[in-house]
Order: structure tokens, then C-alpha cells, then sequence
């Protein structure tokens, strides 16, 4: 059975009866049934008394047509060729008064850049070991991350140095993301789980209201879930929001901050575990400092 492609590319010869008497078989039980192949070959019905009424002469014209007909098509063939070359002239022409506007405009904009950069004042950089910073924070910020860190009560505190209440530790509205610091004014504490190959580090800065940290974990499988769990030396605990280990983080080190409302005087350890409560890394506070 014929598809109606092949029987569409049959209809001209059909229609001039140019076909083998099987083809031709097989394209009417198709047209039988086909509306639209039907309808087709409807429109070529007058080829065949068109082409009919063709004489020699007519066929020899359009072997050699006249001189006349070649030179009035030649002329006309010029013409279109002179007049797509000034219209790109025009768009050429065009284009480079657009770029050379563009390019005086930047050139423009970039000097009054450069000049207000130049008149700003460069930052001191200090330079002390175990200490990084970021440039996305400032002092501000920091104190607004251990504001929002909610302690414990002071009911909670008398029932025993060995009973620990738990807060949460107020994250920058929700745990995020950071570029590795560069300033002085964080001190670094670093550890690692050697069974499992996992490592972390843990940002301190001082702030009014107690401290903003910063950690950064490696070799933790993307994936995790993880926390930071800030233990106090009297037993108290405080815990950052949750943070999902992503591949790009690896890729760029970002650091995942948060606050705590306790100094670092008053920190024992960082416990960096998943939600699950498993313990991925734990980092000694090993100097207080004073």
C-alpha cells in the first residue's frame, strides 16, 4: 500500500499518464480512499490539455529565447545587483556610526569611573597567621547575625552545669553562601574526622553582641545536610540553620555564615554534624585567646 507521499510524488505522471500500469493501479486504490491526495490530483487534471496545446516553436523559444528577452533580463539582473550593493553601503555606513557612538560613550563613562576610583581611598590590608576576613561583611552586619541568636534562659541555667539548653543561632536570614574573607579580622580554627576524610573550618569574629562565624567543610559528600552546633564551655549549645553541600561550593570555597551570641571566650567546640545528629567533624576551640 502506496503512504500519500509516494503517491504525491507519482500525481504529475499520473496526470499525464506517464505511469506503469501497476503503479497506476496502486495510486487509484489510493486515491480511493485519500481525500487529500484526491483533491491534489484534481489540480493537476489540466496539465495535461495545457501542455497539450505546446508547439515546437514555443519549446524552441524557451531552448533559446530571443536576444531581446536575454538582454532585458541580463539589464535587470545589473540593476538588482547596483541596488543591493548601495543599500549595504547604507547599512555599513549606518553601522559604523552606531559602534563609533557606542565606543565615544564608553570611553566617556569610563573616564568619570576611573576618576571617582582613583579618588577613592585604598584599604589597609594587615596581615596575621590562622586569620581571614570577607569583603562582603562589615561590622554592622556582624552584630545584627549574633542579635538575632536567641540564648537560653536564665531558668534553664540553674538546673545544673551538666544540663545544656538549646537555641538556635540566629542566621543571616537564612545560612548563605560567602567568598572565602581576606581581611584581619577573623581567627581560623581547623580539624578533621580522619576515618571518614572530612575536614572543616571555623570563622571567628568578635562582635557587640558575641560572634559571627563562618565554616567551611571539605570531602563531606555533596548532598549532606549539614549544621554547625556552637558548645559553650558551661554546656550551653547553639545551632545554625541547615546548609545542603553543593559541588559549586567545593568549586569556588564558599563559606556558609552565621551568629552566636556567645564570645569566643565562652565557646569550648564546634560540632559540624548532619540533621540526622551525626557527627561530621568536631572543632576544639584549642586557644580562646583573651
Amino acid at each position: 500500500m502506496m503512504t500519500c507521499e509516494e503517491v504525491r510524488i507519482s500525481l504529475g505522471a499520473h496526470a499525464l499518464g506517464a505511469l506503469e500500469p501497476e503503479e497506476e493501479l496502486e495510486i487509484d486504490h489510493h486515491l480511493a480512499t485519500c481525500e487529500a491526495c484526491g483533491a491534489e490530483l484534481m489540480e493537476l487534471e489540466g496539465v495535461g490539455a495545457f501542455l497539450g496545446k505546446v508547439s515546437e516553436r514555443d519549446v524552441e523559444l524557451v531552448a533559446s529565447p530571443p536576444r531581446q528577452v536575454l538582454d532585458r533580463l541580463l539589464n535587470d539582473r545589473v540593476k538588482r545587483t547596483r541596488r543591493g550593493r548601495a543599500v549595504m553601503s547604507l547599512i555599513a555606513a549606518a553601522a559604523v556610526l552606531v559602534v563609533g557612538g557606542t565606543v565615544w560613550t564608553t570611553i566617556q563613562t569610563g573616564s568619570g569611573g576611573e576618576t571617582t576610583a582613583a579618588q577613592a581611598p585604598a584599604p589597609a590590608a594587615s596581615e596575621a597567621p590562622q586569620v581571614l576576613s570577607d569583603q562582603s561583611s562589615d561590622q554592622s552586619s556582624e552584630e545584627g547575625y549574633a542579635q538575632k541568636a536567641q540564648p537560653r534562659d536564665a531558668a534553664s541555667d540553674s538546673r545544673g552545669a551538666g544540663e545544656a539548653s538549646q537555641s538556635p543561632a540566629a542566621p543571616e536570614s537564612a545560612t548563605r553562601a560567602t567568598p572565602v574573607p581576606t581581611a584581619a579580622d577573623e581567627v581560623a580554627f581547623s580539624d578533621e574526622n580522619e576515618d571518614a576524610e572530612y575536614y572543616a573550618t571555623v570563622l571567628v569574629r568578635p562582635t557587640a553582641a558575641g560572634s559571627a562565624l563562618g565554616v567551611q567543610v571539605t570531602g563531606v559528600p555533596v548532598g549532606t545536610d549539614c549544621l554547625v552546633v556552637v558548645v559553650g564551655v558551661d554546656g550551653r549549645e547553639e545551632r545554625s540553620q541547615s546548609w545542603i553541600v553543593k559541588q559549586r561550593d567545593y568549586e569556588t570555597g564558599k563559606i556558609f555564615r552565621f551568629g552566636t551570641t556567645m564570645s569566643l571566650g565562652e565557646i569550648a567546640r564546634f560540632e559540624v554534624v548532619d540533621t540526622a545528629g551525626k557527627l561530621l567533624v568536631n572543632v576544639p576551640v584549642k586557644d580562646r585567646g583573651k
